[in-house]
């Protein structure tokens, strides 16, 4: 599918609706008065929302507020709806199409998979933008099971509290290669030298920006065997 590109009008829509949140609520006006445009719900947890423009009201017309929501390939999250995402645990798991809208078919992510311990509505988000699903599971333990278990078929980032040691676990088994990063790491010179196949990082440290930039790279990187790179056999002082 090819996502949806921002008209003009779309442009002008997003540019009002961010002054609008700038400007002081009037009393008496709901923030619920601008409607969300809710396509259609997918599940009990999961609504997909079909406005190119994502505001805290949207959401909250919505009824988002501990839900899952899939957004319109191309939307626009505006710094109210990114504070009611972190505010209400709101997930964003995948982006659709135009074409879909008016469809039942959601758009599978078409990145990588990111394994979290704790859920951070910023990194939900910006995996969200970047084509990536995010898996929560029980602790840093489990955390590296399951990169185990999945790897090799994706690109894989593992968010955790302490991404060095995560790193070093990983690197135990011969065909992991395992970076901890961190939101001052130069990831172009590191993916080019190194081709990891796992990210490990802690959420904290990193804006929505570095995120969906760190996430998009691992997605188009090369995963191969650098020809330099000397694989350690193993049980070889792994």
């Amino acid at each position: 599918m090819t996502g949806m590109k921002l008209t003009a009008e779309n442009v002008e829509e997003i540019v009002r609706s961010v002054l609008r949140e700038l400007q002081p609520v009037p009393a008496g006006i709901s923030a619920a008065a601008s409607p969300a445009v809710v396509s259609a719900a997918i599940s009990d947890d999961v609504i997909r929302l079909s406005s190119l423009v994502v505001s805290e009201a949207v959401l909250s017309a919505a009824g988002a507020a501990g839900r899952t929501v899939s957004l319109m390939r191309g939307a626009v999250l505006t710094p109210s709806g990114r504070d009611y995402l972190r505010r209400h645990g709101v997930r964003v798991a995948s982006q659709f199409s135009d074409a879909a809208a008016g469809g039942t078919a959601v758009a599978k992510a078409a990145g990588g998979l990111v394994i979290q311990v704790q859920r951070t509505a910023v990194l939900e988000s910006a995996a969200g933008s970047a084509g990536w699903v995010v898996e929560t599971v029980g602790g840093e333990d489990a955390a590296i099971d399951r990169i185990l278990q999945l790897h090799g078929g994706q690109p894989l980032v593992c968010v955790g509290a302490d991404p060095a040691v995560s790193a070093c676990l990983l690197n135990r088994r011969v065909d992991v290669r395992a970076a901890a990063v961190t939101g001052s790491s130069d990831l172009q010179r590191l993916i080019e030298r190194m081709r990891p196949t796992v990210l490990c990082m802690e959420a904290a440290g990193w804006s929505w920006t570095q995120l969906v930039r760190a996430l998009r790279m691992m997605s188009v990187a090369v995963r191969s065997v650098p020809a330099d790179w000397r694989e350690v056999q193993q049980g070889a002082g792994r």
